[in-house]
Parts: C-alpha cells; sequence; structure tokens
C-alpha cells in the first residue's frame, strides 16, 4: 500500500549574518521540544554556501546553531542530504569543512550522503574522500559512530557510503548514508549491514530517492519526465535511483522507518508514506532549498522524535534567517506505524480578498482605504515603495497562494507607476516566504510612492497559479506542473494549464515576483495553448529589452462564480463575463462601466494581455494602471518611455474584485451553478 502527500551583496549579507540572533529585531527563536524527546537534524544541500566565503557563513550559522542547541533541543544525530559543495573543488570543500567541523570539534555527530555535485561523475571520484576533507584518518571518519563496532565504510580508501549506529529514545538506530546514484555492491552491502542489524531502526540518507511529486525516482516507468534522476547522468558503473532502492533493499527489511534526501528543485519537498514487505512504514521525505534566495536562506529540518517512541514532528527552520516556514508540506506531525493522513491545510484565507493602499509621501504611511471580505490589515512600518500584509491576522505566506497587485492611481506628480509582488520579503522581522507589494517609477525606475490595488488567491481554495523563479523554474504553485512553464529566451517565459483554452477558457494575471524594478505583461497564444509573460526591468535603458526575474501568475476561469471581467482587444470587449461595458474614450484611455459596482465596493486587477502572434516576439512593454473617475474606473494604458510615457493603445485583461463578498473558490461553481444571477451572462 502507499499513499502519496504532497502537497546579496556581500556586504549586506556578511551583515545579515553578523547581526542575526538575538539582536536582529524579530528574529524567531527555535521552539523548545517536549520533555523525553530527542531531535535529529537534516541539513539539506548547502553547495551554494560553498561558492564563496561570505555565503559560507550561512553554512557555519547552521552548525554553529547545532552546537549551541545540541543540550536544549537532546540533538542525537545530524544528517546531511548530500550536494555539500557546488562543484567538487578544494576551495568548496575548505568552506564545508570549516562549517561542519564545527560539529566534529564539538563532538556532534553527524554523517553525510555525497550529492552529484560533490563528485566527478564519470570517474565517481570526490574530493569528500581526502583525507584533508572527509575521507579515511579525517576527523569526521574517526567520530566514534564510525568506529569499532558502531559502524564502518563500504571500501578501503573512501568514506562516501557508510553506516553508523547510535542509541536515542531508548531505540537502537542504523544510519546508511550512501553515494549518488549507489552502485549494485553498495546496495547489496547495505542489505548485508541491515541482515546483521535485526534489531535497529533502520534509516537511508542519500541525495536522490524521492521526487517532488512525492513518488519515487524511477527510471524504468518514468525516464526524463522526473528531471534530474541519477540514471541522466555521466555516472560510472551500476546505478540505483529510488524505486530500485526500494525494490532491492528498502522494503525487504520490517525495521526500515525513514529516507532522506536533497536534490530535487521545483518546490523541493515530498513526502511518501509506503508498506514495506513486512507491513511496515516507511515515510520517505524530500527537502531541499537551494532555490530560495542567498542558496537556501540557511533553512534545515527539525525532526523531534517524541517520547512515545512513535511520533515524529517535523518542522523547518533557519538559523540565519531566525524564521521558520510554517506551510503543511514544511511543518507536520508523521507517526512512525502508520501511514501519513492527507496532508492538513494550513490556516488560509478563503476565497479571494482584495484590498486597495493608498501611500502618502510625508512619512510613506499607508492607509487601508478599501478591503474585504477578509480583514487586511498592516503588517509592515511605513515605508517608501514597500509594504506587507495580513488577512484575518494571518501573514500572505508566498506558499499559501498568489497576491496579485495593480497600481490604482494613473499619475502621481508628473510620473507613472509600476507594481511587484516580491515573493521573497525584505521587511527585517517579517519571515522572508510573506509576500511584499514594492512600487516602482515606470519611467526611469527607482523606488516610488504610488497607490495600489491586490488581491489574494490562496491555493487551498482551488486557484491555479503559482511563482517562478528567474530560471523559469516553478516553486510553489497549484494546478500547475513544472512542465507547464518554460523559459523561452531572455526574460520570456511560457505557461500552459492543462485542457485550458488561453482564448476562450479565462484570463492570466502576472506579476513580477521580485523587489527589482520590474513589471510583467501577458499575452495568449494565438492557437490557444497557452500564453507567454515577459517581464522587463523599468531602469533598463532599453525600455523593451527583456530581463530574467521571477514572477508570479494566477488564473481566473470565465467560469468562475460570482465573477465580473474580460479581455480587451482594440478597446472592445473580446471575451468576458458579467455585466459591463468598455468605453474607449481616447488613445490608451479605457472607461469601465461594472453594472451594480462602483470604486468604492472593489478593486480592479489588470493585466497587459497583448495577442500573441508569429509577428510579435514578445507581449508589449506597456504599462497599465486605473482610478476611481467617479462612480467608473478609468484605465490608463501607456508606452513606457524615458521621457513621457505616451498613451497607447493596448490590450488587456481586468478581473474586478469585491470586497462585500469575495469571488468563491473554483470548487464551488458546480454547487453554486443554479444560483447564478442573470448579471454573469457570459459574453462570447
Amino acid at each position: 500500500m502507499t499513499f502519496c502527500a504532497k502537497h546579496s551583496l556581500m556586504v549586506v549579507l556578511l551583515l545579515s549574518i553578523s547581526f542575526a540572533g538575538s539582536f536582529a529585531w524579530g528574529f524567531v527563536q527555535a521552539d523548545p521540544i517536549s520533555d523525553g524527546s530527542w531531535t535529529m537534524i537534516l541539513l539539506p544541500d548547502t553547495q551554494n554556501y560553498c561558492d564563496t566565503d561570505p555565503e559560507a557563513l550561512i553554512f557555519n550559522s547552521q552548525t554553529q546553531w547545532i552546537v549551541e542547541h545540541e543540550t536544549s533541543h537532546n540533538i542525537q544525530m545530524v544528517l546531511h542530504q548530500g550536494d555539500v559543495t557546488n562543484s567538487n573543488s578544494a576551495a568548496q570543500f575548505t568552506r564545508a569543512k570549516a562549517a561542519l567541523g564545527i560539529l566534529e570539534t564539538a563532538g556532534v555527530p553527524y554523517s553525510v550522503g555525497p550529492g552529484n555535485h560533490d563528485y566527478n561523475l564519470s570517474a565517481r571520484t570526490s574530493l569528500f574522500n581526502n583525507p584533508t576533507y572527509f575521507g579515511p584518518g579525517s576527523d569526521y571518519a574517526t567520530q566514534s559512530h564510525f568506529t569499532g563496532t558502531n559502524g564502518g565504510f563500504f571500501e578501503e580508501g573512501r568514506t562516501d557510503n557508510s553506516y553508523c549506529t547510535f542509541n536515542a529514545g531508548g531505540q537502537d538506530w542504523l544510519v546508511f548514508s550512501c553515494e549518488f546514484g549507489p552502485r549494485n555492491e553498495v546496495v547489496e552491502w547495505m542489505d548485508d549491514v541491515a541482515d546483521a542489524h535485526p534489531n535497529h531502526n533502520f534509516i537511508l540518507n542519500l541525495h536522490a530517492y524521492l521526487y517532488s511529486d512525492g513518488t519515487r525516482y524511477d527510471w524504468a516507468n518514468k525516464g526524463t519526465s522526473q528531471t534530474w534522476n541519477p540514471h541522466n547522468y555521466s555516472l560510472s558503473g551500476t546505478i540505483n535511483d529510488g524505486q530500485e532502492l526500494w525494490d532491492k533493499l528498502v522494503k525487504k527489511h520490517e525495521n526500515w522507518k525513514f529516507t532522506f534526501n536533497g536534490h530535487v528543485l521545483n518546490d523541493g519537498t515530498g513526502w511518501l508514506g509506503s508498506e514495506g514487505d513486512n507491513g511496515n512504514v516507511v515515510h520517505q521525505i524530500l527537502a531541499n532549498y537551494q532555490m530560495r534566495a542567498n542558496g537556501g536562506d540557511g533553512y534545515l529540518r527539525i525532526l523531534e522524535f517524541m517520547n512515545d517512541g512513535d511520533t515524529v514532528k517535523v518542522s523547518t527552520y533557519s538559523p540565519y534567517q531566525g524564521a521558520y516556514l510554517r506551510t503543511a508540506d514544511q511543518e507536520f506531525t508523521l507517526q512512525m506505524s502508520q501511514l501519513p493522513p492527507e496532508e492538513p491545510l494550513p490556516p488560509m484565507i478563503h476565497g479571494t480578498s482584495a484590498f486597495q493602499l493608498d501611500v502618502v509621501d510625508s512619512g510613506n504611511v499607508w492607509t487601508i482605504v478599501g478591503s474585504g471580505p477578509g480583514v487586511v490589515s498592516l503588517l509592515s512600518p511605513a515605508n517608501k515603495a514597500d509594504v506587507s500584509v495580513a488577512v484575518d491576522g494571518i501573514p500572505t505566506y508566498r506558499e499559501q497562494g498568489v497576491m496579485m497587485a495593480t497600481v490604482c492611481q494613473n499619475v502621481r506628480g508628473t510620473s507613472y507607476g509600476t507594481v511587484e509582488v516580491s515573493y521573497t520579503n525584505h521587511f527585517s522581522g517579517i519571515e522572508n516566504n510573506v509576500l511584499q507589494i514594492a512600487t516602482s517609477r515606470a519611467t526611469n525606475g527607482g523606488e516610488f510612492n504610488v497607490n495600489v490595488a491586490a488581491a489574494f488567491f490562496p491555493f487551498a481554495d482551488g486557484w491555479t497559479g503559482g511563482h517562478v523563479a528567474s530560471s523559469g523554474a516553478l516553486l510553489e504553485h497549484n494546478g500547475v506542473s513544472a512542465s507547464d512553464v518554460t523559459r523561452i529566451s531572455t526574460g520570456l517565459y511560457q505557461v500552459e494549464i492543462y485542457e485550458v483554452d488561453s482564448l476562450d477558457d479565462g484570463m492570466l494575471f502576472a506579476v513580477g515576483a521580485a523587489n527589482g524594478y520590474n513589471f510583467a505583461s501577458t499575452a495568449p497564444l494565438a492557437d490557444g495553448s497557452g500564453w507567454q509573460v515577459a517581464v522587463r526591468d523599468d531602469t533598463a535603458t532599453s525600455f523593451s529589452a527583456l530581463e530574467d526575474a521571477p514572477w508570479s501568475f494566477v488564473y481566473i476561469d470565465y467560469d468562475t462564480p460570482g465573477l465580473v471581467g474580460g479581455r480587451i482587444v482594440n478597446g472592445a470587449v473580446a471575451d468576458g463575463v458579467g455585466l459591463f461595458s468598455v468605453t474607449q474614450t481616447d488613445t490608451g484611455v479605457y472607461r469601465i462601466d461594472l453594472d451594480g459596482y462602483t470604486p468604492e465596493d472593489g478593486i480592479l486587477l489588470l493585466s497587459v494581455a497583448d495577442m500573441e502572434t508569429s509577428g510579435i516576439t514578445a507581449p508589449a512593454d506597456n504599462i497599465i494602471s486605473y482610478e476611481a473617475d467617479g462612480d467608473y474606473f478609468l484605465v490608463n494604458t501607456r508606452d513606457r518611455n524615458s521621457t513621457s510615457s505616451a498613451f497607447q493603445n493596448t490590450d488587456f485583461v481586468f478581473a474586478f474584485m469585491p470586497y462585500a463578498a469575495a469571488v468563491p473558490e473554483p470548487s464551488t461553481f458546480i454547487l453554486l451553478l443554479l444560483a447564478l444571477p442573470l448579471a454573469l451572462l457570459r459574453r462570447r
């Protein structure tokens, strides 16, 4: 039986590390553990921390925290899940040795399963095995849990395949840490060692095993559909992936409890519970944070084994950030004797929550001038061009959903604005995974106060959308998969949604997701297969130039109950739903009249949405905004340039988000279908 649960600058970096801890305002200390518990710490993919000396201080902060909390958290074992370094170089292994050496000096036991970045893959050689670092005779190899009858290594002259034993919580444990894509002979050795320890609980610690969709790597059946399978590398000798390790080793032994791995990107998390041949439950867990800012922001996993001998609390904490990741895939509880229940949902805002923020330059004070249906409150202090909010007291975490934002002030002084929703938060004292609205000057970049409207779309309520890294990698998301988002070229990306016609079925809204003076525009593909998304920099001298940068998106289907919105092409309604009219009053000026609604009742979301054809190489570089005009919404579209940003006609999509009653989550459509008012008549 199987159950799948899934859900910098160097100076700045040095300063932020140097002053991390109790001296940093809002720094969150790690939660205490329960009486009688013990903990195991997992360190996944530290490779980016080893690139430079400043970044290595993040790695040091992790191991120093472990040493400082060895007693308070009863830390019995530390497991590194591989990719210790980025390129198997002496300089990087020197930095890794300095960080992990902090554990050695303090006598905190640890074990490492090297990753693909730690090897010359074609020869399966690694500086990890050099005695200067972690090889035979090193302080790593001579830890007591590797010596005598406590443990050992697979082959003479190498330490990259090991086993060690320890006792914690009244139970005997045995940990295997092995090479990337272990050879058949290594698997046979582990099988023999397991047979010789029938009274121990077993753990397999290695770099690649579970994929981010909560299934094991399985080259035979899934091939390249699972990216980064060990079989897809130039490894010498035989290779075993997750499914092969399960079949040849893990499922055979009744005392096998866990597998731990890193390696996989996408959202970097996964959890699979499976029954072995003897009816025992094996929890297989993936964690990887290298896609986050600063190479991972110092996040590690804390596993608290409770004194009942069965319950394990899993949490994700950063000693560097002084912050937790509190979402369901980062913080959960399991029973070693039971398959995992369905993944619990974190605290969540329901439906959508819309709000408008006005800002005054004097004091850079933000004011909520309208919001609903959730209670929106300011989470951040007064600040120029930046603000974060909570809804019903819950911060808007990027793992929970997507926030779309639109400038709702057509001109401020003599300038025009753009807006992003950064998925990395830069406010001191606010967790870095809380969304942050950032406004910029459209004509030449830089921080620029401008009024904004925004709405938050929770994944838990069925909204399709996600956050995308500058590389095109899909991070936290719902309703799409990693293969649905593609980086085409610099700053140009493509999104496809399964069984959705981008011309007829609904609208895609996109927003820049950095705090870097960027703006995004979209274009449905002419064949309806998806959308292109372009990201540009307000500070660029060539104003049509594209730039690789993070962005976020949400898809709103025309069949969403309560929706009023549509796609405007050449000043006329090409598609839409609800009762409204659009009048083009001048070049780049459009008046939207919503039947029964005024700007006091809610906000508009807008995205430039030029049609993508063979003659267009990227969505338009126009900027878009709106503001109240009595009972109407006045939309402006401009050609962003270095002088006046003159009005220019632009196709766009809009959606009205009311304060009084949020647009219901898509999952309620069938239930509400018969209750739809006439105002929702679809216009095609």
